[in-house]
This record gives C-alpha cells, structure tokens and sequence, in this order.
C-alpha cells in the first residue's frame, strides 16, 4: 500500500471515535497522519488522546486554540485582551477570557502528567511542499508568519469568511468552524463537522481526496449557537 498523507478534524478528546476512525481508514505506521484542530479540552478524554498521539509514529499536529487556552499564561491573557491589543475584537478578547477560566482544570492535568512541554512545542502552523496546515487561518497581511494569536482565534475579515481573500497556489488545511461541516473552494480545505456536538469524526487523503467519518457515540456537548445553525 502507498504511504498516504491523512489529516483528522477537531477531535476534542473523543478518543473512542477515534479509535472506530483509525480502523475504518486502516491506518498503517508508514501513513503520515497530521491532527488539524482541537485535540483536548472538550469531551471525554482528552489525556488518552494525546498518550495515544505522542505514541505514534509519523504523527503530526498544529497548535489549536483549545491547545492554546490550557498553555497560555495569565501575563499573554492579559496581553491579548488588553485596551492596546489591536487586533482582535472585544468580543473576541472576552471570549479569551472565559476560555482561559474554563481551561484551568485541564491544564493541571496536562501540568500533571508531564504533556505540557509536547503541547508547547507544537507548531501553529506547518507547511510542506504539497500543503499548509493550520487551525485557523491565514492573515492576508501576514501569510505563512501570521501570528499563532491570531492564526489560532480568528476566522472572517471584514465580515467575510478569511478563504474568501486567499489566493496562493498551495492547498491549505484547516478547521475551526464547525457549524461549516464540509467546505472545499479556493485552494482550501476545511472539514470540521463537530464530532462533540453529536455530529462525525472525519479523516481526510490528500492523495486520493477521500474522506471517511464516522459518527459520535453521543452527543459530548451542543452549544446553542451550533444546534440553531444546523437545523
């Protein structure tokens, strides 16, 4: 079998589902693998999840925000929401606020067991030959250096979805908007269809372009926003 290049969306500690994806897609230790979004910090297991990643070969991942929230430390909180910080919103300062409050018992966990140095050393964005990879996207004004801040919260420009400004030649992979599903235009490639929210866990080939999911095991968690724009 030909060594594939095989991306998973936002998992959010749902290890179980995992487990049914990697055996439907019959994953080899040969396959490169690469985790395009949310790892932890959702439901159910989230420390399973990573033991099982750190343990596998040719296994990659970018760094999410929900990575983010557990590592970052009270002074860069209170940087990026301070009155001086530019560019993100307020209403996207706020939401870092709460998110960096709602991560505190996750990160003793990972403190606790000695993953906090793997997290902190993920990249926010990789790039290859054939394909970029990040959680969330790419600033026009800043390309392949946009920062990991912003790279990691921010998804529209003006009101516009960011894919709607790309125009570079190589594919990027991203996620971060799980209300989105399935989306393919413009050079990217954006798969995120909310395996927490009761939705599917999806892998996707970048050689052959097929996609595999499989669906939750139960519903995780269903914020409102999610649930309202489904139905």
């Amino acid at each position: 079998m030909q060594k594939r290049t095989l991306f998973i969306w936002d998992v959010h500690g749902c290890y179980d589902e995992l487990m049914s994806l990697v055996e439907k897609i019959w994953l080899k230790d040969e396959d490169n693998l690469y985790f395009v979004w949310d790892l932890i910090n959702k439901w159910p297991k989230s420390l399973e999840l990573v033991e099982w990643i750190r343990s596998r070969p040719n296994t990659w991942s970018v760094l999410w925000n929900h990575e983010y929230f557990p590592l970052v430390t009270p002074l860069e909180v209170d940087q990026l929401t301070s009155s001086s910080s530019s560019d993100l919103s307020d209403g996207t300062k706020n939401w870092i606020q709460v998110q960096y409050e709602e991560s505190r018992d996750i990160r003793q966990v990972f403190e606790s067991h000695w993953h906090r140095e793997w997290l902190v050393s993920l990249p926010h964005i990789i790039e290859k030959e054939d394909f970029i990879l990040v959680h969330g996207w790419l600033h026009p004004e800043y390309g392949i250096n946009t920062p990991k801040e912003i790279s990691t919260l921010i998804r529209v420009i003006d009101d516009k979805p960011w894919y709607e400004f790309y125009n570079w030649t190589k594919p990027v992979i991203y996620g971060h908007w799980a209300v989105e599903g399935l989306r393919m235009r413009k050079n990217t490639i954006w798969i995120d269809t909310g395996c927490c929210f009761g939705g599917h866990l999806t892998a996707y080939c970048l050689e052959t372009r097929e996609i595999w999911q499989v669906r939750a095991n139960r519903v995780h968690k269903e914020p409102e926003h999610w649930k309202e724009e489904q139905e």
